[in-house]
């Protein structure tokens, strides 16, 4: 008896919720075809949220739905054109770095540094591409064949993170339908207790970053991607002493502080047929002409890498990170970016770096691994020479 009754509410539950999932869609239906201006409206706030809740009330009333059901779907619907829908609860679990969506019924999670399959499933490619679609265009973002690729930020959406969000379509993709990844980066940052509990540095090593930062040393952070680099920069921003001036250069606006004398600036790329931009190296060129003591890139990618150089051989504290597989190889992977931009020789690249005395800090698995010194240059052998400062989190002797 109790198991039928079960069975009934289970029934009258699934029903009720297709059946608001079907007015969700006939409201978004009715403002693409019947106020097709009202988003733009509220974007530029000639129209409120007041407002868009009594044009959906207004509908909704002449759809005959009851007020309990009406309040649901006008929260779903908020939800939906505001928010990420169907992914809110992966964006808002504190565990969860990464999210992509690989195919309709395949949304992957990296969650506490190990990838899962999610829950969540797409009702169909076409679905799929609906919700990348809204996400772009909620982010004023243009998803055509000249812009098939795709990187922003969404820093407003979500109180608790920042979205780093990379979207291909279906133009360059061996697929038919668009992929999208998005990396979280909290907009609280953990304290430094936290941080060691979590596993990313001991406070031995903390103490020795910050006293790097104290007395204006040139950090580089390498290792791949979600190794900890942008956390470990974010925390030791907020560890420049107050009586210093910054710039903090960034493809995706990743790196914040509250310290008051930083200044941060992102670039602008072209897109589609609009010829303004600013690169990171037209940042960097810039920023060589401000009155700066810390000189920061979020991430090195090409050129930009030889007025990095330039700042620290002018007497800049300097900070970036870089992708690599070690301490060794993300220093060689520097010198090739800095030669796209110089007749430099590597060996004039090398005896620069060596010079400047950098500390190389290697992440990997959100863990510092290794911090180490460039001492100088093997002229026999044509390498720089390492100084181990920790090695595998341990204190060198």
């Amino acid at each position: 008896m109790f198991f039928k009754k079960d069975k009934k509410e289970e029934q009258e539950v699934s029903t009720k919720l297709h059946e608001n999932e079907e007015l969700l869609k006939d409201c978004d239906d009715y403002f693409t075809v019947e106020l097709p201006n009202f988003w733009n409206l509220i974007e530029r706030g000639i129209k409120t949220d007041v407002d868009l809740d009594n044009e959906l009330k207004k509908y909704l009333k002449s759809r005959k739905v009851q007020t309990e059901q009406m309040n649901t779907v006008i929260k779903m619907f908020k939800q939906y054109r505001w928010g990420y829908g169907i992914i809110d609860d992966l964006i808002n679990d504190e565990d969860i770095s990464d999210i992509k969506i690989i195919r309709p019924d395949c949304v992957r999670i990296k969650k506490k540094g190990k990838r899962y399959t999610s829950d969540v499933k797409f009702k169909s490619v076409e679905d799929l591409k609906s919700f990348i679609s809204k996400v772009a265009i909620s982010n004023k973002i243009n998803l055509s064949d000249i812009n098939a690729i795709q990187t922003f930020t969404d820093k407003k959406s979500n109180e608790n993170f920042i979205l780093r969000i990379n979207i291909s379509t279906e133009f360059i993709n061996s697929v038919d339908y668009p992929y999208l990844h998005i990396r979280k980066i909290p907009k609280r940052k953990k304290s430094i207790e936290k941080l060691i509990e979590e596993g990313l540095a001991t406070r031995e090593q903390f103490d020795y970053l910050i006293n790097a930062i104290k007395e204006g040393r040139i950090l580089i952070f390498c290792g791949k991607g979600a190794s900890g680099k942008t956390t470990m920069m974010n925390v030791l921003l907020d560890k420049i002493p107050l009586d210093k001036s910054g710039l903090v250069i960034q493809e995706n606006e990743e790196l914040f502080s509250n310290h008051p004398d930083l200044m941060f600036q992102r670039v602008r790329y072209a897109k589609g047929e609009g010829r303004v931009q600013y690169t990171l190296k037209d940042l960097s060129v810039n920023g060589l002409l401000v009155d700066l003591d810390w000189y920061i890139i979020g991430e090195i990618k090409g050129g930009e890498a030889l007025y990095w150089l330039n700042a620290g051989y002018t007497g800049h504290a300097c900070m970036a990170s870089v992708h690599g597989a070690s301490s060794t190889e993300a220093v060689n992977k520097l010198i090739d970016y800095m030669k796209y931009e110089s007749d430099y020789t590597r060996q004039d690249l090398q005896n620069m770096l060596k010079g400047l005395k950098v500390l190389v800090v290697f992440m990997k698995n959100y863990n510092c691994k290794d911090i180490s010194e460039l001492t100088g240059y093997n002229y026999d052998k044509d390498e720089l020479i390492y100084k181990s400062i920790f090695k595998d989190g341990k204190r060198c002797d």
